[in-house]
């Protein structure tokens, strides 16, 4: 029999949103940001035996009308994964090229589980395209659903407008609007066991800017403005190891090297679980001489000293950038938001300890809330100043269907009729503020224009490079399109940088960096020469144990800190225990004041290969002049965003500052 063809479609993100990157991938000649990781992850969970999948994704090109019409045509049927900001794109190819196609359609993502009663019962003429041109919706992960899918499928083999079959647990369906009852059965989030891994085959991964990975899914968390929580389960459940290893090595087969991003919930979920995931992570980077840099989003709670352990292992890993959902620096509205994490961690020592271990910090916040004021926008920008963080994504509060937020805005009354939840910084709002709707988006576009001008975007940018501390698990995958990125930069933001002119701002951004990577290779040489002195003139009477005075003992504890990054980066003979055992027994030998002459010489080797690393790791180009071009890049995209937003709303907004 011959198999099914699946056709598997991406819809597009608008261009003038922060997460398209638009301005970004078309400096490094790649596509679009991230490949639609869902749709290939629900490819691999479908029977290989009687499925073939082509994928179209949107972002990467958009087919003419006509042959995305054959191509709908001739699929038994189309699948599809959005977030809600995606839907405009959906809408169109509904009433585009798919109108009197007979292909069934499938819907799956946050789209489908957030919004299904506005596709099920339509108010909207948009939502009444989805309606019609929609056959399945999916609420949650898609391997529940995987037979149901299979065998709706089988026995409906053609589009029909009636309303769509919603793929559904019972529990949830029955459950009050807004309840977060069931987020703790295990009947309806199941571990995630034998899930294969996505289907990479189906995409290019040189028209992305990253790829991605799932480590784990689910959130110990109940903040009330948050849909994902609602359909992904309110505790963690883990992958194990050899899992993650799995995953890690299919995107390894592919050829490609760079940024992965680790799309969990929250990251930081389940400490012992994660524990073990990155001494899996750890493992995989050594023995592959680090072929990915990582980044993903956590808590702020993993700031705290019950979990700030896991720092270091993330920086083991290649870690090199974490999202934190920061939202506002007012207590009130945290407290109001639910958020408690950030109530009893102060977001800013998070920050301030993933910088500490070379961990670029970036940070969504949220403004709009009841005790928000005009005053508010102002403490959001001083935070993001005073904290070194470069990627800030502001948001207007959304209010999302079902969640505790959603539910009790409708019971005062305060919802937009018809309200269409979308872009979370477009002219739009779903609901009534507190504040006037002036104040509301005078407040929104004073944010904007105050972190998105020009000179602050270098200025925030240089301090995040004073910030950082860099580390030693990264390689320099810096391969010809981001060299050619570098180059792009160079010609267009800085010798045309302003209004066809030189930008003395750019240069002179450029300069620092390259004067920080020549400042802190020197920093390590004369550190490197300075234990040299040390080392020999305590080893010159040394015997089998060397006594220590509290002076040696403070140099020798640094030293040893310098040799536990040394040998798990490059002693990769030696097992993560062994390494650890190592060190615990000589961090033990330390608070004692001695030391046994074989182990010294171990720790003081170790730490010389770490400080000739780190001097070979700020050689031209240095990591400080790689990120300075990088930051240039995205700083343009934000600003090129936050200007089209500014522009598109009122006359009264602020304008965008030089």
């Amino acid at each position: 029999m011959a198999k099914k063809k699946g056709l598997l479609i991406a819809p597009a993100f608008p261009a003038d949103s922060f997460w398209s990157f638009k301005h970004v991938i078309n400096y490094i000649g790649r596509k679009t940001a991230f490949p639609p990781f869902g749709l290939i992850t629900f490819a691999a969970q479908m029977p290989q035996e009687d499925w073939d999948f082509e994928l179209c994704d949107l972002n990467v090109r958009i087919p003419n009308a006509g042959d995305m019409c054959r191509r709908i045509q001739a699929a038994d049927a189309v699948f599809v994964s959005a977030m809600s900001i995606q839907r405009d794109s959906l809408v169109e190819l509904l009433d585009g090229p798919a109108r009197g196609t007979d292909t069934p359609w499938v819907l799956g993502g946050p789209m489908a589980s957030t919004y299904r009663d506005t596709i099920l019962e339509p108010k909207t003429d948009r939502d009444r395209i989805l309606f019609d041109g929609l056959d399945y919706l999916v609420w949650g992960e898609s391997h529940l659903w995987i037979e149901g899918i299979c065998e709706a499928l089988e026995n409906n083999p053609r589009h029909s407008t009636e309303q769509p079959f919603l793929f559904i647990p019972e529990r949830v369906k029955n459950e009050p609007d807004g309840s977060r009852k069931y987020l703790q059965d295990k009947e309806i989030f199941k571990p995630l066991e034998n899930i294969p891994v996505p289907r990479w085959d189906l995409v290019n991964p040189d028209h992305y800017r990253a790829l991605m990975l799932q480590s784990t899914a689910g959130c110990r968390f109940r903040c009330n403005f948050c849909d994902i929580v609602q359909f992904n389960g309110g505790f963690a459940r883990a992958k194990d190891r050899n899992a993650v290893q799995t995953e890690l090595q299919a995107i390894y087969d592919t050829g490609y090297r760079g940024g992965v991003f680790t799309v969990d919930d929250n990251f930081v979920s389940d400490a012992k679980e994660m524990e073990h995931i990155l001494d899996g992570m750890i493992d995989f980077q050594r023995r592959n001489n680090y072929p990915f840099h990582l980044f993903t989003q956590a808590s702020v709670d993993l700031g705290k000293e019950s979990l700030e352990y896991l720092i270091p292992l993330m920086k083991q890993a290649g870690f090199t950038a974490v999202f934190l959902g920061i939202e506002s620096p007012d207590q009130d509205a945290l407290k109001a938001m639910n958020k408690i994490q950030n109530v009893k961690t102060d977001p800013k020592d998070t920050v301030s300890k993933l910088q500490q271990h070379g961990i670029e910090v970036y940070a969504g916040f949220i403004y709009g809330a009841d005790t928000d004021t005009r005053q508010t926008a102002d403490m959001i920008v001083d935070f993001v100043r005073g904290n070194g963080i470069f990627s800030s994504m502001t948001g207007k509060l959304t209010p999302l269907p079902h969640t505790p937020l959603y539910v009790d805005l409708k019971k005062q009354g305060r919802l937009v009729e018809d309200g269409e939840a979308g872009n979370n910084v477009d002219d739009q709002l779903q609901y009534k503020p507190i504040m006037s709707v002036e104040h509301l988006h005078d407040g929104f576009s004073h944010i904007l224009s105050s972190l998105f001008g020009r000179q602050e975007v270098y200025r925030r940018a240089r301090t995040v490079l004073e910030r950082l501390q860099w580390h030693i698990f990264i390689e320099r995958h810096m391969g010809f399109k981001e060299k050619m990125g570098a180059v792009r930069s160079f010609f267009s933001q800085g010798l045309r940088g302003r209004d066809g002119a030189p930008d003395s701002d750019y240069f002179r951004f450029i300069k620092d960096a390259f004067q920080f990577d020549r400042k802190f290779a020197r920093q390590s040489r004369r550190e490197a020469k300075h234990l040299h002195e040390f080392w020999n003139e305590l080893s010159v009477t040394a015997k089998d144990r060397i006594e220590l005075d509290a002076n040696s003992a403070r140099q020798f504890s640094k030293m040893l800190e310098y040799a536990q990054e040394s040998l798990v980066r490059y002693d990769t003979d030696k097992k993560l225990d062994e390494i650890r055992r190592f060190v615990n027994g000589v961090g033990e030998s330390l608070r004692h004041g001695d030391i046994v002459l074989e182990h010294a010489q171990s720790v003081f080797q170790a730490a010389i290969q770490y400080l000739d690393a780190r001097r070979n790791l700020f050689q031209f180009p240095g990591p400080h002049l790689v990120k300075a071009f990088e930051l240039a890049i995205m700083g343009s995209h934000y600003r090129i965003v936050a200007d089209t937003v500014l522009k598109s709303g009122d006359a009264e907004y602020i304008t965008m500052p030089s």
